[in-house]
Order: structure tokens, then C-alpha cells, then sequence
């Protein structure tokens, strides 16, 4: 297609629908800091909703423009120190938070296939989802039996790091000690069943802006095989290799979309195109409104680095 033709059909957006859809943008990063308080408050009953909605705001915008879901890592670094955990227990966390999602978009998408009928179109998508979905399976069991036998576990580590050096050594045993710390949420099953119930909702918001961003240009596809080709393509992002998800972003959204019948190319790209620019402006604000939170909500400096009051 030609790029005027994209052009084209952006033009034609109704922005009621573009400003719905940077809502549910915003929703999802409510909800889902919402939710990482309820996982960390297992073993940082201190976690403040706002540290951790501003560190959750920074790490997506990173995310939103970076390859390899780095934001991710500037996630772990940040709220560390903020909750006073280790680093591992923060990434264990994160870790939690992954599985949830994985689990969550597969029960938006199997419920929105029941309902309209459509998993049977999806060709070989379904057979992505269901792959990704069993390793997310795979790491949250590995997890609960860590932290459900966590002696054997941390002998079974031991074991393995005796052959390292010392000091390695050393490092391994105190970073699996942590990162059981933060698989504590597993042992709760009322903490789990809210972050379970939460990361639904979190999916749902971002679900909930793609259709707005379609319903902007095209009222084609009902509101039901909407959610599942949405679904489906967010599942298709999990990994993101591009800076930004750039080309790969709107590559898959006009496979997934054309798969369920959306037409013609040029309009669905121009959705694509759409939502991914809006969805990166509005991280990135959040981000720069989560960044001066921090600097302006500085912690409090331990009582041995402060300087001694002048007499």
C-alpha cells in the first residue's frame, strides 16, 4: 500500500475515540501499579501505591521506546531501594506480575472466542498463544514449588554454587534468598486471587484502547472478535526486539486483524500506526510525570550517611 493512503484514512479519525483510547492507556498503568503494590506488599508491606505507580510509569516508557522490554530492568532498580528489598526480590515480582499477565489475556481470549465464535478463524494464531501461555505455566509452577519447599530449594542452589568461586558463591545463595522473598505473594491465595483478578482488568484496559483506536477509524468487526484479535495481537508483543516495537508493532496488528477479516490494508495499518504513536506519547508522559514524583518524593537517606547537625 501506499503511504498516502495510510495518511489518508488517519485523517479521517474521529477523536472522541482517539481520547477514549489514551483513557484506557492510563487505566492500564493505574491498574496494573495497583496490582504490582499487592504482589510487593507481601514482602514489603511499605510499598506506597504512589513510588510504585511512578517507577511503574517509568518503566513502561522505557519500554515504549526500547527493545528488548528494558524498561523492565530500570523497574526492578528503581523500586528496590524505594521498598528497602533486594534486587532479586524485586525481579521476582516482576517475574509474578509476567505469569499473571500471560494467564490473563488467555482467559480474555478464550472467553471472547466462546463468545463469538471465532477461535476457529484464527489459523495458526492460536498455536502462539498457547505456546507462550504454557512456558508462563511452566516458570509460575517452578515458582510456587520454590517458595512452597523453600529449604530444599536454597540446598539444591547451595549445592550448585559450591562449585563457583567463593565470593560468586556467596552472591548466588544471598540473591536465591531474596528472590524466594519475593515469591511470597504465591503463598497467599487471597493476595493472588486479587492479583489475579487485577491483571484482567489490566489487559482489559489495554484491550478496551486498541478497539477504541479501531471504532476511530473503521466500524467494521463486532465487539466481540474485536477483543480476541486484540487479544491475540497483544500476546503477539510479548517480546519486543525493535526500539518501540517499531515495524513489528504494525506488522503483526495487520496480520492479526486481516486474519479475522479486517479490511482494507491501508486502514488497518493506519490503526495500527495510530495507536502505537498515541500509546507511546501517553507512556512517555506518564513517565516524565512518574520521574519527577520521585525527585520531588526523595527517601529518606539511612541515619549513618546523614550529615551531623552543626551545634
Amino acid at each position: 500500500m501506499h503511504p498516502s493512503e495510510v495518511v489518508a484514512a488517519m485523517r479521517r479519525a474521529a477523536v472522541g475515540w482517539i481520547v477514549l483510547g489514551e483513557l484506557a492507556y492510563l487505566g492500564f498503568i493505574l491498574t496494573r501499579s495497583w496490582r504490582w503494590q499487592v504482589i510487593l506488599r507481601a514482602s514489603a508491606p511499605h510499598a506506597s501505591l504512589g513510588d510504585v505507580t511512578a517507577v511503574t510509569a517509568i518503566g513502561f516508557a522505557l519500554n515504549s521506546v526500547s527493545p528488548f522490554k528494558l524498561g523492565e530492568l530500570l523497574r526492578i532498580g528503581a523500586i528496590a531501594p524505594r521498598v528497602k528489598i533486594g534486587v532479586g526480590e524485586a525481579g521476582a515480582t516482576v517475574v509474578v506480575e509476567r505469569v499473571l499477565d500471560v494467564l490473563a489475556l488467555l482467559v480474555i481470549a478464550v472467553a471472547a472466542a466462546a463468545i463469538s465464535g471465532g477461535g476457529s478463524n484464527s489459523f495458526g494464531l492460536w498455536s502462539g498463544v498457547f505456546v507462550i501461555a504454557a512456558i508462563s505455566v511452566a516458570i509460575g509452577v517452578v515458582a510456587y514449588l520454590m517458595v512452597t519447599h523453600p529449604q530444599a530449594t536454597l540446598a539444591i542452589i547451595e549445592r550448585m554454587a559450591t562449585r563457583l568461586p567463593t565470593r560468586v558463591a556467596t552472591f548466588v545463595d544471598t540473591f536465591a534468598e531474596s528472590v524466594l522473598k519475593g515469591f511470597a505473594s504465591l503463598r497467599s491465595p487471597g493476595r493472588l486471587a486479587a492479583a489475579g483478578a487485577l491483571s484482567i482488568v489490566v489487559w482489559l484496559w489495554i484491550v478496551a484502547g486498541l478497539i477504541a483506536f479501531f471504532r476511530a477509524l473503521t466500524p467494521q468487526l463486532s465487539l466481540s472478535t474485536l477483543v480476541l484479535a486484540c487479544t491475540i495481537f497483544v500476546v503477539s508483543q510479548a517480546v519486543s526486539i525493535t526500539p518501540g516495537s517499531v515495524g513489528t508493532y504494525e506488522g503483526f496488528f495487520l496480520l492479526v486483524l486481516s486474519t479475522f477479516g479486517a479490511r482494507p490494508p491501508a486502514v488497518v495499518t493506519a490503526v495500527a500506526v495510530l495507536s502505537h504513536v498515541a500509546n507511546i506519547a501517553i507512556l512517555l508522559a506518564a513517565g516524565a510525570v512518574g520521574a519527577l514524583w520521585l525527585r520531588v518524593n526523595r527517601p529518606a537517606l539511612p541515619v549513618g550517611l546523614e550529615r551531623p547537625i552543626p551545634s
